[in-house]
């Protein structure tokens, strides 16, 4: 990237400090925040999931950012503050990776989208996964586009290392990664693309052994990544009439009388560390998937509506928050619906970053529609999406007037 494209871009990164200072506070308070500071102050004590309950709701990835500010007493909002950097470097890593594609000035503009896009700011004054994930993924797709085209070692194990440690920030894309090795070695046969993916993940799952041994020693379950799946599981798939799916938090069920039927069970888990609350759970949605799937193939639906809408939820009432993602994400899927055809039908001539783009946006989506969903989680793998689609749109889509005059009746 050269200079003046670095002060072309610039722009969005003061709008990215602008959003943050506005809305940023010194406090925890909102959803996930105070349990990724917990376990960066876990690490600076030697340990990092707690022996006696056994949790593991998320991958040290985040917490290990975190460990110097928990370590020398830095105030969290120093620690958000890093949030605008890591949405701009995901920018500037978009716009690398599209200039593979397309020239200066197109890139430019689809970048711009890219820096706009909606949902990019509801976590950007948080402490939360969302910017650093969306950093390490757009670094990812261009590692990847660089690997492919070029065959050079160093992007392939760059890509490795990256991966890495979105598997470890985000540990669902650890089973995406897995996913994508079986998938690779399977078609490694026929397919030189796939040839060329499998070092990529073999590695990535490789640098996760430490991870997965320590969860193993804690757990007694192999290639666990966490203990988590069981509650949002349960979630989603739940029978009762009313129940779309969507997380509810154990405040919520102890106190709102419309998810009173949740409590006895719920009062069976309590005595139970979370290792086997999540091996309980997860038999549960098991059998209210056995016993009921037509309430799961709509909680399914209502999944998906989740995942790029941000609708619907149970029981909560509708905030102006959610035209943040729905307005933008309709005209995402409208892209996408667009998209496939021209992508199928040349499928033989895209380029082979292009073909991994779309293997991995597709197990990813395919995966979380069926676990947790939320318009956030799409944020995620918008990097790899977004690159399909203005390659799609640039490459393989032409909109040309008519030659002859129009006919007038």
């Amino acid at each position: 990237m050269t200079r003046k494209v670095f002060l072309q871009l610039f722009p969005l990164f003061i709008l990215y400090c602008t959003v943050f200072f506005v809305l940023a506070e010194d406090s925890l308070d909102f959803g996930d925040e105070s349990r990724y500071a917990t376990y960066a102050e876990n690490l600076t004590k030697g340990f990092y999931a707690p022996s006696d309950t056994r949790a593991l709701p998320n991958g040290p990835g985040y917490p290990l950012l975190l460990t110097p500010f928990a370590f020398f007493n830095i105030p969290w909002y120093w620690a958000k503050m890093l949030n605008p950097v890591f949405i701009f470097l995901a920018v500037c890593f978009i716009y690398s990776a599209l200039r593979n594609y397309m020239s200066e000035k197109t890139a430019l503009f689809f970048t711009y989208l890219f820096g706009l896009y909606p949902p990019f700011y509801a976590e950007l004054w948080l402490l939360l996964t969302e910017p650093f994930a969306l950093m390490l993924v757009s670094l990812f797709a261009f590692l990847t586009i660089k690997w492919y085209s070029s065959g050079r070692y160093r992007y392939m194990l760059l890509a490795a290392v990256i991966c890495a440690l979105i598997a470890l920030t985000k540990v669902f894309f650890g089973y995406v990664a897995s996913v994508a090795l079986l998938l690779s070695m399977v078609l490694s046969k026929w397919s030189p693309i796939s040839r060329k993916t499998v070092p990529i993940y073999a590695i990535a799952l490789l640098l996760c052994v430490p991870y997965l041994l320590y969860t193993y020693s804690l757990t007694g379950k192999l290639f666990c990544w966490a203990n988590w799946g069981g509650y949002t599981l349960y979630w989603n798939y739940t029978s009762h009439p009313d129940d779309l799916g969507g997380w509810k938090s154990p405040e919520d069920i102890a106190t709102r009388p419309e998810l009173a039927h949740h409590r006895p069970f719920f009062e069976k888990l309590q005595k139970l560390d979370c290792v086997e609350r999540d091996r309980l759970m997860k038999k549960k949605a098991i059998e209210n998937i056995i016993n009921n799937p037509r309430k799961a193939a709509l909680n399914y639906v209502c999944n998906l509506g989740r995942l790029f809408l941000n609708f619907p939820f149970s029981y909560k009432y509708q905030h102006p928050r959610t035209l943040l993602y729905m307005v933008p994400n309709t005209l995402v899927v409208g892209a996408i619906l667009l998209s496939l055809y021209p992508l199928i039908k040349l499928r033989r001539f895209l380029p082979p970053a292009i073909v991994h783009a779309c293997a991995v946006s597709v197990v990813y989506v395919a995966g979380h529609s069926l676990l947790l969903a939320g318009a956030r989680y799409l944020c995620t793998i918008m990097p790899f999406i977004f690159i399909i689609l203005t390659y799609t749109f640039t490459n393989l889509i032409r909109i040309q007037a008519p030659t002859g005059e129009p006919k007038m009746r």
